[in-house]
């Protein structure tokens, strides 16, 4: 019984989505190619330069859940107030608002129970001046 109880709080947790905020680290993505490529080239991690920084959308799938990251890293100017997201089948998650200033990182992740890995997914980057997105993930 422990370990149901356990399983759906668990479930429950991935579900709602994390927030983590930092300085960068070896796995915030601080390049990014003109068709939208990270380092490594892989069809299920995408991104988008911006002025100050790079926004990265990927997905992956850990059984039996299928996992989206966007993460922002801001390399210079002044603090902002972004919020993340994702795009699935013409509906947008957002997270809520967060302040964030140079030299740091912002990830977001959100889960879905099953298999949801060859839906394209699009990151967002979203701010009182308007969106940014990137291209579509493959797989």
């Amino acid at each position: 019984m422990r370990s149901k109880i356990r399983s759906a709080v668990l479930a429950g947790a991935f579900a709602a989505g994390s927030v983590v905020i930092g300085a960068p680290s070896a796995s915030a993505n601080t390049w990014c190619d003109s068709s939208g490529h990270a380092a490594g080239g892989f069809p299920t991690v995408r991104c988008t330069s911006l002025s100050n920084g790079i926004l990265t959308h990927g997905q992956r799938e850990v059984y039996p859940y299928t996992y989206w990251d966007t993460t922002y890293y801001k390399s210079g100017g002044s603090t902002v107030n972004v919020r993340l997201g994702y795009i699935k089948q013409g509906v947008t998650t957002y997270s809520s608002y967060f302040n964030i200033s140079s030299g740091q990182t912002v990830k977001k992740t959100w889960s879905k129970f099953g298999d949801h890995m060859c839906y394209g997914t699009t990151g967002v980057l979203n701010y009182s001046g308007g969106t940014f997105q990137t291209p579509v993930t493959g797989c």
